[in-house]
C-alpha cells in the first residue's frame, strides 16, 4: 500500500506501505511518517512530523553550549577540590618535613600538630613519638655522659700507683659492677714511714654510694694523716723495734664515723671498712675492722689467722667503740682483703661463690700477692660466666717478701 502526502511547501511525498515509519530530509527540514493504520481499518492512516533543520541545530547548539558550560564548571570545581585536598595533605607533610630538618640539626623542642585522625594525622603522631624517643635517647646519653665523667672522677680517688716498698709487695684489683662503685681500696704513706691500708664497701649502689665512697676515702686519709703527726712520741717500742701502742692514725675510723653519723644521718649511709697501719720495718700491723668481711693472713702452710670485725660499720652510730687489733706479718705471709662482691658473686644457676670457695683458693701456694689476686679474680669471673654481676669486685693484698728493711 502506498500513499501521497502534501507537504507544507506544496510538494508531495510518497509513502510506501510497509516502509512506515519513514524519514525524509529536504534541504531545510526533516520529516518523519508513522503508520498508525489498524487491522480493521479500510484506509491507511499515517501521521507525519516535520522539523526545521535550523531549529534542531539551535537546540543542539544550545545543548552543546549548556553541556560545555557544565563541563567547565565541573572541571573548575574538580580543580578547586583537588587543590584544597592536595593542600590539606601537603601542608602537614611539608610541616613534618620542615620539622624533620630542624630535628636533624639537633632541635628536639618542636612537635608536629595532629589536626586529623587520617593517615596524615597518624604520620604526625608517629613523628611526635619519634621526637619523644629522641628526647629520651638524648636524656639517656646525657646521663651516660655524666656517669662516665663520674667514673673517671672516681678513678682519681683510687691510688694511681701503689706504694713501692723494699721487701713488700702490695697488689689490688677493682672491678665495678656499673659505671660507678661504692667499693674502694687505698694504700698511702703516713708520717713516720708507716703505710695505711684500706678496703671498704659503702652500702647501696649507684651514684649515691659512689659519692659517699669519695667522702669516706677522703676523710680516712685526711684524719689519718693529721692524727699521725708526731707518731712515736708517746708510743712504746718492742724488743725488735716494733710499735706496741696503737698508731694514732687509727683514730681516723672514729673521727670518720662521728662525722658521717652526725652530719649525714638522714641519708643513713654507712660503710664496712678495714683500716690497717703497717710498720714496714717490723711487719707489725695495727688495724680496725669496722664490720667488714674477714681478712685472711696466709703463709706457705695455709691460712695463718683470720681478722674478724672489731667494731660496727662506720657511719651508723656516733661514738661507736672500735677495738684495735694487731697482727704480725712474717716473711712470706700474705694479708688478703676483699669485699662481699667476691663471696656473693652468682653463677648462671644462681649459686653463690661463698667464703669456702675463696678460702680454698687462698690456701693454695702463691709466689706473690699479685699472683694470688689474679687467681682469685679469674676464679670469680669464671664462676660468674654469663650471669649478670650485681656487685663490685674489689681485693687488696700485701705480702712480706723479705726482712723488712727499706
Amino acid at each position: 500500500m502506498a500513499g501521497h502526502f502534501r507537504t507544507e511547501e506544496g510538494g508531495e511525498e510518497e509513502v510506501v506501505a510497509g516502509a512506515i515509519p519513514a524519514f525524509f530530509r529536504s534541504e531545510d527540514s526533516l520529516s518523519m511518517f508513522v503508520d498508525i493504520t489498524g487491522r480493521q481499518d479500510l484506509n491507511q492512516y499515517v501521521v507525519g512530523l516535520k522539523a526545521s533543520c535550523e531549529g534542531m541545530g539551535g537546540v543542539i547548539r544550545r545543548q552543546v553550549a549548556s553541556f560545555s558550560c557544565f563541563l567547565i564548571v565541573v572541571l573548575l570545581i574538580s580543580r578547586l577540590l583537588g587543590y584544597y585536598f592536595a593542600r590539606r595533605i601537603s601542608r602537614p607533610v611539608e610541616e613534618i618535613s620542615r620539622l624533620a630538618s630542624e630535628v636533624a640539626c639537633g632541635d628536639l623542642s618542636r612537635k608536629a600538630s595532629v589536626a586529623s585522625a587520617d593517615e596524615v594525622g597518624s604520620l604526625a603522631q608517629s613523628f611526635n613519638t619519634m621526637i619523644d624517643g629522641l628526647r629520651e635517647w638524648q636524656r639517656v646519653k646525657l646521663i651516660e655522659f655524666e656517669m662516665e665523667k663520674g667514673r673517671a672522677i672516681q678513678q682519681e680517688f683510687l691510688p694511681q700507683q701503689l706504694p713501692q716498698l723494699k721487701n713488700w709487695e702490695i697488689a689490688a684489683c677493682f672491678y665495678p659492677a656499673g659505671r660507678v662503685s661504692g667499693d674502694f681500696y687505698d694504700a698511702f704513706e703516713l708520717p713516720g714511714g708507716s703505710i695505711g691500708l684500706v678496703i671498704a664497701d659503702v652500702c647501696d649502689k649507684g651514684v649515691g654510694s659512689a659519692l659517699y665512697m669519695a667522702l669516706f676515702r677522703s676523710l680516712i686519709r685526711v684524719f689519718a694523716q693529721h692524727a699521725s703527726i708526731g707518731i712515736g712520741s708517746d708510743s712504746k717500742a718492742g724488743a725488735r723495734g716494733e710499735i706496741i701502742d696503737p698508731p694514732r692514725g687509727l683514730k681516723a675510723v672514729s673521727l670518720t664515723n662521728n662525722y658521717i653519723a652526725r652530719n649525714h644521718d638522714r641519708e643513713a649511709m654507712f660503710a664496712t671498712l678495714f683500716f690497717g697501719i703497717l710498720d714496714p720495718q717490723s711487719g707489725t700491723m695495727h688495724y680496725i675492722n669496722a664490720g667488714h668481711e674477714p681478712l685472711y693472713v696466709k703463709n706457705s702452710s695455709g691460712i695463718k689467722s683470720v681478722i674478724e670485725p672489731t667494731g660496727p660499720a662506720v657511719g651508723m652510730f656516733p661514738d661507736s667503740d672500735y677495738r684495735v687489733g694487731r697482727v704480725q706479718l712474717e716473711q712470706g705471709d700474705i694479708l688478703v682483703g676483699y669485699t662481699d662482691g667476691v663471696t656473693d658473686a652468682r653463677s648462671p644457676v644462681d649459686e653463690l661463690f661463698t667464703r669456702s670457695r675463696l678460702k680454698s683458693i687462698i690456701t693454695q701456694p702463691f709466689a706473690s700477692a699479685g699472683e694470688l689476686i689474679e687467681r682469685v679474680k679469674s676464679s670469680v669471673f669464671s664462676f660468674i660466666d654469663v650471669a649478670p654481676r650485681y656487685d663490685d669486685v674489689t681485693m687488696l693484698a700485701i705480702q712480706r717478701t723479705g726482712g723488712g728493711a727499706f
